[in-house]
């Protein structure tokens, strides 16, 4: 275990655009600072959508965007602009104890780098992930491979015991280590600001459907589903409303559909909401259904690669459905429509809190 002297931690990532692993590693961070330690975000482009005062960041460049920065052309001299910015603010703060990366680009990136005590964090279902790339060509496929490759002999984090599992037996990686540390949630925070006022919350009863506009969500699902629930409107957090707005059109349900937009607080959304539905194929652990339960919504799942399965245990497993089965999804939607679900909020609590989290990272230190 590490000792409880202040600690240093570099977190890389592509950006602080408002995606999950972004959104994890604040939270990891958070989590790190309120014990004292200094955190320091590294990020290959200047994209910050998640606005936190106390979050010390460095952007390596200005004027190029990540895909290009990492590209077999620039990603040498990216990593060694990378090492110069790391050790620009090693002189500042002292020396970085812990190294944690995330997401493949900054992945690409760190594994040119000569840092030591440093975690490869996976956040999603790799071969599912491959498996999505060899539909779009030998090409796309040929590049995640090299990409992928990169955590071979690597120590890696990874965010469900599922995720973990599939590393350990993969065909494409042999890591070095494996470590199964959950995906940190700030219970304190979700539950505060799930208790907020605000004005654009519907008036009727509606569920609630938190992520992307991006296949791996499986949108068709969810909107085929919706067609077969009882007349409940749905409320789809996600960036891409024009996206969205088109395929909703395209499977007919677009007056069932209300869409706010990217929402600095979900949860109060989520809290209101009569359940959370989730219709992905794969995920690395599904940090939306984690929130719900938190926020004492009911969840309706696809029983997906991976996570699903490690959060709605117990009664609330009855809530699992096959991938890819609108009707097997609408049919658990009208269920926990007419008699949810007891949540044991503890439960959640205990298995996916901050605290839990912060300590394993920092046992990393060596």
């Amino acid at each position: 275990m590490a000792s409880m002297t202040t600690k240093n931690i570099a977190i890389f990532i592509d950006s602080l655009g408002g995606g999950g692993a972004e959104k994890v590693m604040l939270t990891l961070a958070k989590g790190l600072q309120s014990q004292g330690h200094y955190v320091h975000f590294f990020i290959l482009e200047p994209r910050v959508e998640y606005q936190d005062a106390n979050v010390s960041y460095s952007v390596l460049y200005e004027n190029l965007s990540h895909r290009k920065s990492t590209n077999s052309k620039h990603i040498k001299q990216t990593a060694k602009d990378m090492q110069t910015l790391v050790s620009k603010v090693s002189q500042e703060r002292g020396p970085f104890d812990l190294h944690l990366v995330n997401l493949d680009p900054s992945s690409q990136v760190i594994d040119l780098c000569l840092f030591k005590n440093v975690y490869y964090v996976l956040h999603n279902a790799m071969n599912q992930e491959l498996k999505r790339e060899a539909k779009l060509g030998p090409f796309k496929l040929y590049r995640k491979l090299r990409e992928k490759r990169v955590y071979n002999n690597k120590h890696i984090v990874a965010v469900s015991k599922g995720v973990a599992e599939e590393a350990r037996k993969s065909k494409w990686i042999k890591p070095a280590s494996v470590t199964t540390i959950y995906n940190p949630t700030d219970i304190t925070d979700v539950v505060s600001l799930s208790q907020q006022q605000i004005p654009d919350l519907p008036t009727a009863p509606y569920l609630v459907h938190a992520g992307r506009v991006v296949k791996q969500k499986r949108h068709d699902i969810l909107f085929k589903a919706l067609v077969q629930t009882t007349d409940i409107k749905l409320v789809l957090l996600c960036k891409y409303v024009e996206k969205a707005k088109k395929l909703a059109a395209k499977h007919g349900v677009e007056d069932r559909i209300i869409l706010p937009g990217f929402q600095d607080n979900p949860y109060v959304w989520i809290k209101n909401a009569k359940a959370l539905v989730s219709s992905s194929d794969f995920e690395g652990l599904g940090m939306n259904l984690i929130d719900s339960l938190i926020c004492g919504t009911p969840v309706v799942s696809t029983d997906c690669d991976f996570g699903p399965n490690e959060i709605l245990t117990g009664n609330l497993a009855d809530f699992l459905v096959p991938t890819g089965d609108h009707k097997a999804l609408a049919d658990k939607i009208n269920q926990v429509l007419k008699s949810p679900p007891t949540i044991d909020i503890n439960e959640v609590s205990e298995k996916f809190g901050l605290e839990q989290a912060t300590q394993k990272y920092l046992a990393l230190i060596k």
